[in-house]
C-alpha cells in the first residue's frame, strides 16, 4: 500500500494552502515533523473513530458531518494534510519543542471551514491529556475538567464567527497542557511555574506587602506601563537599586499604578515573599460561564489542595495572571459590584507592558486594525470598551498577584488597606 503522507518540503505546502508567510516561510521544527509522518492515515484523519473522538472532547453529536467532511478534504489534499500532520506534530507528539504560535486563519484555503480544520486536529487532546495526566498521578476528575477548554475554544468561535471550529491561535495553545503541571480546578484553570513579573516584599512585624517596579521600567504620567514603540522623551523611568542592607525604588499601589515617589525599604524589615524565579500558579480563565465569588474561592480551594498533594517538591509562593481585565481603567467602566472587580480588589494588581489587542478576548477579532465604530456593541461590557477606544483610549491590560496565605479566604482591599499608611506619604525610607 502506498504511503498518502508524502512527504512535501515547507516552502510548496505553504504555497499549496495559500499561506506562504506561515511561519516566517520557514515553519521550525518541520524536517523532525515529516520525518515521522506514519505509513498509512493517521489517526486524526480516521472517520471510523471521529465520533468517539468528538464525544471525548465534549463537542456535540451534530459536529459529526461536517468535521468528517474537512477530514475527507484534509486527506485528499497533500498539501492540507502535510501541514495537518506538522501541527498535529508539534502540538501533540513533540509539544516539547514549544507552542507552534502564528498557525494561520488558513480562510483562504478554506473559508468558511478553516475553524473546523483546526477543531478536528483538537479531537486528539482528550486521548494526549488523558496519558500525561495518567502519568503525572493525576485524578481522571481534574482530566475531565481540563478537557472541558475544548468546548470552551468552540464557544470562541461560535461566539466570534457564528459557526462551529476553533482558531488556529487556540489550538496551538493545547501544546502548553501536555508539558506542564496546567489543570483546571472549577472555575479556573492553573499552570505550575516560574514567576517572572514584579518583585514584592513583606513587613515582618506589620505584614504590608509592597511590591516595586523593575528597573528600567518605562512609565506613563498615569502610572501605566509605556507600550515599547512609544517616544523616547514619553513618560519616565523607575529605578531599582539592591544592596545588603536596603532596597531603593518605586513602589506599585496595589491598585495597579506605579507611584512617582521614591521608597527606601530596610531588608532587616521587609522578606522577599514574591521574587523571580519562585514557583507560582499561572492562572487562566476561561471563556464561558460566570466568575462568582464563590466559584472564584471554591477553585482557590482546590488549588490549595491540588497542587502540594501532586507537586510538594514545587511549593507555590502565589498564584498570578496577566489579562485583559486586571487593566485598572475598567472600574471606570463597570458597576463596583461587577465580580471581575471584586477580584481586582481582593488581589494586588500591577501594571504590565501594555497588549493592544488584549481585548481580542472580548470581541473575538483583531481590535488594533478594527475602526472601534465597528466593534460590536451586544453587550454592557463590549459597549462600554468599544466607546472607550472610539473616545481615543488605549486599553493596557493589566497583572496581578495573590500570595498564597491570602488564598484560602481572598478579602477585598487587604493588600490596600495594609498599604495606606505608606503609599499616600512622601518619599523616604520605611
Amino acid at each position: 500500500m502506498s504511503n498518502p503522507m508524502v512527504c512535501i518540503d515547507a516552502k510548496s505546502v505553504l504555497h499549496g494552502i495559500l499561506e506562504p508567510d506561515a511561519f516566517g516561510g520557514a515553519p521550525p521544527h518541520w524536517e523532525a515533523a515529516t520525518a515521522a509522518v506514519p505509513a498509512g492515515l493517521p489517526g486524526f484523519l480516521d472517520s471510523a473513530t471521529l465520533s468517539a473522538r468528538r464525544a471525548a472532547a465534549g463537542l456535540p453529536a451534530e459536529r459529526d458531518a461536517a468535521l468528517r467532511d474537512v477530514a475527507a478534504a484534509v486527506a485528499h489534499d497533500p498539501a492540507l494534510r502535510q501541514f495537518a500532520w506538522y501541527l498535529h506534530w508539534r502540538v501533540f507528539v513533540a509539544p516539547e519543542h514549544g507552542v507552534p504560535w502564528g498557525p494561520p486563519a488558513l480562510t483562504r484555503r478554506l473559508a468558511d471551514r478553516a475553524g473546523l480544520f483546526y477543531e478536528l486536529l483538537a479531537l486528539e487532546f482528550p486521548a494526549r491529556l488523558a496519558a500525561w495526566h495518567q502519568r503525572q498521578g493525576y485524578p481522571l476528575s481534574v482530566t475531565a475538567e481540563t478537557v472541558q477548554q475544548i468546548a470552551s475554544f468552540e464557544g470562541n468561535h461560535l461566539r466570534g464567527e457564528g459557526r462551529p471550529g476553533i482558531y488556529g491561535s487556540q489550538f496551538a495553545w493545547l501544546a502548553m497542557y501536555l508539558v506542564n503541571p496546567y489543570v483546571r480546578l472549577g472555575r479556573f484553570e492553573y499552570m505550575l511555574t516560574m514567576h517572572h513579573g514584579v518583585n514584592a516584599r513583606k513587613h515582618t512585624q506589620g505584614g504590608q506587602v509592597l511590591a516595586l517596579a523593575d528597573e528600567g521600567t518605562r512609565v506613563a504620567e498615569t502610572g501605566l506601563c509605556l507600550p515599547g514603540d512609544a517616544p523616547a522623551d514619553a513618560g519616565w523611568i523607575a529605578r531599582l537599586e539592591e544592596t545588603p542592607e536596603a532596597v531603593t525604588g518605586f513602589p506599585i499601589d496595589p491598585a495597579g499604578r506605579i507611584l512617582r515617589r521614591q521608597v527606601r525599604l530596610n531588608v532587616g524589615a521587609w522578606t522577599p515573599c514574591l521574587k523571580k524565579g519562585m514557583p507560582v500558579l499561572d492562572l487562566h480563565i476561561p471563556a464561558g460561564g460566570g466568575m462568582s465569588w464563590s466559584a472564584v474561592t471554591e477553585s482557590f480551594a482546590k488549588a490549595l489542595d491540588f497542587f502540594p498533594r501532586h507537586h510538594p517538591d514545587r511549593p507555590f509562593v502565589a498564584v498570578v495572571c496577566r489579562t485583559w481585565f486586571l487593566d485598572p481603567q475598567l472600574t471606570t467602566l463597570l458597576p463596583a459590584d461587577a465580580n471581575v472587580l471584586r477580584l481586582q480588589r481582593a488581589v494586588y494588581l500591577v501594571p504590565v507592558s501594555p497588549d493592544r489587542n488584549g481585548l481580542w478576548f472580548v470581541f473575538l477579532r483583531d481590535v488594533v486594525h478594527t475602526d472601534p465604530a465597528a466593534l460590536p456593541r451586544d453587550t454592557a461590557l463590549r459597549r462600554a470598551l468599544a466607546d472607550f477606544l472610539n473616545a481615543g483610549g488605549k486599553w493596557n491590560g493589566g497583572g496581578m498577584f495573590l500570595l498564597r496565605e491570602e488564598m484560602p479566604s481572598p478579602r477585598e482591599g487587604v493588600y490596600r488597606a495594609l498599604q495606606s499608611e505608606f503609599c499616600n506619604t512622601e518619599a523616604g525610607e520605611i
